[in-house]
């Protein structure tokens, strides 16, 4: 689903992952981490996608750097985020940037 956020300018925070073997845990953790994630101020929405072969991107927008490292220093996130390098991931990026522009299009709004 695509993420609905306000006008620019805010953040993005893109993590890339490449998984490894299936884990019952790790959808588990994933939900817990957006429910978490919603609960953060400056939280924005969220994004993501993951192929059959593992690979996946996730996007989470923000309205501040500040917000981003509150979630990244967040106890429950630092634990998990620990778990994925040991148990899930073979490797991932973040990559973490400032929306300057935002372009849509909805044929529901050309009605």
């Amino acid at each position: 689903m695509i993420g609905q956020t306000p006008a620019p300018p805010y953040y993005a925070v893109i993590f890339s992952s490449q998984r490894g073997a299936a884990d019952p845990d790790y959808d588990q953790a994933a939900e817990r981490m957006l429910e978490l994630a919603r609960r953060q101020p400056g939280f924005l929405g969220v994004e993501s996608a993951r192929g059959a072969d593992g690979f996946g991107i996730t996007v989470s927008y923000w309205s501040s750097e500040a917000a981003i490292l509150a979630w990244k220093h967040h106890a429950e996130h630092s634990a998990i985020r620990e778990r994925g390098r040991k148990d899930w991931y073979q490797c991932f990026h973040t990559r973490v940037g400032k929306v300057e522009r935002a372009y849509a299009f909805s044929p529901q709004a050309q009605a």
